[in-house]
């Protein structure tokens, strides 16, 4: 119903009969008319905002400038955002980094080969190259816990070090892990299962729009963003950066899997609303904002 759901919000937004939304969104008669009760406002709310939507990129390099900024509430001395957000579930340790073999490859190398790769073959990643591009990308090699104040120090860069972002995994095929989906915890390098139903992978590629890289690679990385954990320091300026750090994210997840004889594609085209439900996330304090499949060449 979720997809039903969303097809009918986008083209009656648009104006649609009642029988193009019932064609375009497959719905009886009954399902449009429990849609028209329960959905109405969202329809009008759509509606109001897709003048405003049809324009919003330069307003909102605008707006965010900081001559529009104010008083943080970090500045005001209102708590400070956890600095991870822990998830609850069966705890799978990876192997130690430092124990991780160092992958016989200069960065010369590793940014000279790096291309979006699409296809993969059918060799698995082991745990310990799983380990490794987790390392990379979302490890806390550091944690500071101060007055009003918690920090992570990681291998990527990100603004006043705030990591505004929970790393979650579909696992596809790695060696000595069950395929679903897992949360990473970056302070202790390990991953925690939340889901190994047979329909998870099937709805993340519904999510990203049936691309089948996301399901036929080793890992897919999906990076969400909690950008409360950033606005608190930066306020709205904050939401610039988002996008500037999953950049940096997504670059040593190209080049740690060029490391390890894999390659990667990073994946800005997803449904938000069906991603964003794959990991029970409310869309706002915490949504999707990048997709990463990972597979071996």
């Amino acid at each position: 119903m979720q997809e039903k759901t969303f097809y009918y919000l986008y083209h009656k937004a648009r104006g649609a009969s009642r029988e193009q939304v019932m064609e375009a969104a497959k719905l009886s008669a009954e399902e449009y008319d429990q849609l028209e009760q329960s959905r109405g406002e969202d329809v009008r709310r759509i509606q109001q905002d897709l003048p405003r939507a049809a324009g919003i990129g330069p307003d909102f390099v605008r707006l965010t400038r900081y001559i529009y900024g104010g008083s943080s509430d970090q500045e005001q001395g209102k708590p400070c955002p956890e600095a991870v957000k822990a998830r609850s579930g069966e705890v799978i340790q990876l192997p130690a980094v430092e124990r991780i073999p160092a992958p016989e490859i200069s960065l010369r190398q590793a940014i000279s080969q790096r291309r979006s790769l699409r296809k993969y073959s059918d060799q698995p990643l082991s745990l310990e190259e799983l380990s490794f591009l987790l390392w990379a990308a979302s490890w806390a090699r550091d944690f500071r816990s101060g007055k009003n104040i918690e920090t992570t120090f990681r291998n990527v860069p990100s603004a006043g070090s705030r990591h505004p972002f929970e790393c979650y995994l579909l696992v596809n095929n790695v060696s000595h892990l069950a395929a679903g989906l897992y949360w990473y915890h970056p302070l202790k390098h390990s991953l925690v299962s939340l889901e190994e139903s047979d329909d998870i992978a099937d709805r993340v590629l519904d999510g990203c729009m049936g691309q089948e890289m996301v399901v036929r690679s080793a890992v897919t990385f999906i990076l969400c963003a909690r950008p409360y954990r950033a606005v608190w320091r930066y306020q709205q300026r904050s939401y610039r950066y988002l996008y500037v750090d999953a950049g940096h994210w997504g670059q040593n997840i190209h080049l740690a899997a060029e490391a390890v004889g894999a390659g990667a594609c990073m994946v800005g085209a997803f449904m938000d609303e069906k991603m964003n439900a794959c990991l029970g996330l409310d869309g706002e304090e915490e949504f999707v904002i990048y997709v990463a499949p990972v597979g071996k060449k």
